[in-house]
């Protein structure tokens, strides 16, 4: 998938992550990401405690709130950023300094194959144009 010329701020997951960089969404059936089921059962808003806690405390994402990091996004975070080399604690400090629309640009342009100018997988690195392995997500090198 190429990367998009607008970007949608709604492609910004509640928890910080990128919607348009994951799996999910750059796979055959793109999800529409996090956001995008709000008219869903109450059943799916309730699988994400992030998106329930952002919507309760009346915030866009957790990079908002006062409280964080909180011990569920210490857990998430912790899991990401060893699984997949995603630091969503600086993600956070990120969006805070430069909004979430400059912050998406800035994880696509990073997230974009230099061979075929499609997106690359922040999960696993692989890109979703021509399947090349990046060194990003489970990807990656470790030292």
């Amino acid at each position: 998938m190429k990367p998009p010329e607008t970007i949608d701020v709604a492609m910004l997951a509640p928890c910080g992550l990128n919607c348009m960089l994951c799996y999910r969404h750059l796979g055959k059936k793109p999800c529409p990401g996090c956001r995008a089921r709000l008219s869903e059962p109450d059943e799916y808003q309730r699988k994400c405690i992030m998106r329930s806690c952002v919507q309760e405390r009346g915030l866009f994402s957790c990079a908002e709130c006062a409280d964080r990091p909180c011990k569920r996004m210490k857990v998430f975070g912790k899991r990401y950023r060893e699984g997949y080399g995603v630091d969503l604690a600086a993600d956070a400090e990120r969006i805070r300094a430069v909004g979430a629309e400059a912050f998406l640009r800035d994880q696509i342009a990073a997230h974009t194959c230099d061979l075929c100018g499609h997106q690359i997988n922040m999960h696993d690195g692989v890109c979703s144009g021509c399947g090349t392995q990046h060194p990003i997500g489970k990807g990656r090198t470790h030292a």
